[in-house]
Order: structure tokens, then sequence, then C-alpha cells
């Protein structure tokens, strides 16, 4: 469990962002840990695009925008280890790799596709983004081997919502999942070192799995950073020396004992959807998926608010800090993710959500 505070800090960052379209609320606390090494990502911004190319800046939501502009949102959670480097340095680098990844694939495409994609029509023919995504990430760890801070690692679950889909990349054990009209869609999986896949690829890379850890030491089999379970690293050195020798080639980063490269879900989003859940696991070691949506549901439909939700659900973790089982005790990050798109603004959310759940409850009421 590693070094305790004997009291927890239970002083709370809530932030509330409303967009026309879009808006979320962020909650982070500190707890019983020593230092705060969660960090976290909110990107909103329109991608413009004309018949020569694409071009990104920020604009004023109360600014008319044309016609030719894509919106982006960019969400993410990142639960840092053995310090705070790799996740503060991730959760500012990862966002503007992952817009102008995008931005560079929308400017190679032809005239037709990118018009195509400006009424938001073939989404997934016109881009690939599992590679896109995929490809973000692994150049973000590489960035973060040439940092001067790179003594850590951290996991990232990150949230990108474009054009009508949301698309969810993950490395860890962070998670993030959607209320679809209650239920519960997952749409990430942990990334724990006994699972049969992670188990087969620390073996082939020389490593071994103990008590549920890499090497007896890693609780997660993905992860950005952790360089002394990568081969390109002076850690390991001596195995590079050897494999030279034996004329073996390099194992590729996505080879690795714990690699960055993540796993990517796509989803529609449609009408039923709610509200998106980005979390860390020390979220998730008190809440189960199904649990944590219930319990936003419920305040809505008591005409709670989203910070005020958040906050709620930070203390209740704190509440069930148990040194038997060990929960409770790590740092905690959560965003909730409000889509209200088709209610034009977030107070008309609020007030469909509380009717919507109340008459799953009671019946139609005639409101």
């Amino acid at each position: 469990m590693g070094q305790l505070l004997s009291q927890p800090i239970t002083e709370k960052n809530i932030t509330l962002v409303q967009h026309d379209h879009i808006s979320h609320s962020i909650g982070e606390m500190q707890g019983y840990r020593l230092t705060m090494e969660d960090a976290f990502c909110d990107l909103n911004e329109r991608i413009f695009v004309t018949e020569e190319g694409v071009d990104i800046r920020r604009q004023d939501e109360n600014t008319e925008c044309d016609l030719e502009s894509l919106q982006i949102n960019i969400y993410g959670v990142f639960d840092g280890h053995g310090g705070s480097g790799a996740s503060r340095y991730v959760s500012q680098k990862l966002p503007s790799l992952l817009r102008d990844e995008l931005i560079v694939t929308i400017n190679n495409l032809p005239q037709v596709s990118r018009s195509k994609l400006l009424n938001c029509e073939e989404v997934l023919k016109t881009i690939d983004f599992p590679r896109l995504l995929r490809s973000s990430f692994m150049k973000c760890d590489s960035m973060l081997y040439s940092h001067h801070d790179n003594n850590s690692g951290t996991t990232a679950v990150v949230l990108m919502i474009f054009c009508g889909y949301a698309f969810v990349a993950n490395s860890g054990d962070s998670r993030c999942i959607l209320s679809r009209k209650g239920a519960t869609k997952t749409l990430s999986f942990d990334h724990k070192p006994r699972n049969l896949g992670e188990l087969m690829r620390i073996h082939s890379d020389g490593g071994y799995v103990s008590t549920n850890r890499v090497n007896s030491i890693l609780a997660l089999s993905r992860a950005f950073g952790d360089f002394g379970f990568k081969m390109h690293t002076e850690n390991n050195y001596s195995r590079q020396l050897m494999f030279r020798t034996a004329k073996h080639k390099y194992t590729p980063p996505e080879e690795y004992q714990v690699t960055a490269e993540p796993d990517i879900l796509i989803h529609k989003i449609t009408q039923l959807d709610e509200f998106f859940i980005l979390a860390c696991d020390g979220i998730w070691d008190c809440y189960k998926s199904h649990e944590l949506v219930r319990l936003v549901r419920h305040h809505l439909s008591l005409g709670k608010k989203l910070p005020e939700i958040n906050e709620i659900i930070l203390d209740n973790c704190i509440r069930m800090a148990n040194t038997i089982t060990g929960i409770g005790f790590d740092n905690m990050t959560l965003i909730i993710v409000a889509l209200h798109q088709d209610y034009k603004d977030l107070n008309n959310w609020y007030t469909k959500m509380k009717y919507r759940i109340l008459d799953e409850h009671f019946g139609p009421s005639g409101h």
C-alpha cells in the first residue's frame, strides 16, 4: 500500500465546465496518499476544414462559427505511481498529440473525403481511429522517455468525442463507462498482469508475474513510463548486448513487459446515452461500474448538480477506507461528462434526467 498519511487530506478540487453540446465536472482529492499523483485533461476545440487543408484554433463558444468546422472533445484520467512526473507530463502532451494527429490525418484526405467528414458521414471509413490513437499513445511514451522527469509511470484512460462517436483508449486500470438510459456500458478493460493475454506478453519478453505483479513489482501490465520494464532503457542494456550477440531483434514497444499500447473501443453516441464517467482505480476500488451509474442517477433524480455529485462520490470513497481490504487509501480523480446535445444546455439536461429517472421508478407523471 506504500506510505500513507495518518489523516487524509480531504480538500477537493471540483470544477464544472459547460458547453452548448456537452459539459463535464472534474473532482480530485489527495486522500491518504503522501502526494497527489493523479492528473486529468479536458480539451474542447474546433477543427476548421478548408479546401486547402485544416487549421485548429480556440474559439469562444459565443462566437458564431462557420459550417466548415468539426468539434473535438478529449477527456482523460491519468493515475500516476512512483511520482507525479509521468501523469503530469502525459496529461499535458497526449491531448495535443491526439488533436494534431487528427489534423494531419484530415489534411491528407482527398477533398471528397473531407467533404463527407464535414457532414459526419463515413467517419469510421474515412479515418483509422484505432491507428491514430495507438500511434499517439506510443509517441507520447517515447517523448516521456526523453523527458528529464521520467522515473515514474502512469495509467491513461482517454475519451475522445468526435463526429457523434466516442473513442476510448485505455492503458492500465483507470476506467471509462457510459450510462445508456440507466444501463451501464463498459468502454475500457483493466490491464492486470494475471490476464492471459497480458501474462503471455510479459513472459515472452523475459518477465514473470508473482503476487499479481510484473516481476513482483508493478501491479499493472500497461502504462506510460515505467521504463525499467521496457527494452530501450539503460537498465536493460546487458540484455540488449546479449540479444545482439545472439542476432535477435529488439522487442517492439507493443510487446514490452509493460507497454503503453492502448486497447480501443468505439461507441456510436445515441439519444439513449446520458453521461460518461472516467475515473482512476481509487474510485473503482470503492464502486463497481453499475453501482456508480446508479448513484449518479439517484442524485440527479434528487435535483443535484454534477459538482455536488462529484463531491458526494469522493466523500463516500474516503469513508470506505479500510485497512483490511486496502480500499479507500488511494488518490481519487473522476470526470462526469454530461451529453446534452439534444437538450440545448446543461440545465435542460438536469431537468430531463431528473424526470426520466423518476418516471422509471414511479411511472409517467405527465410533466
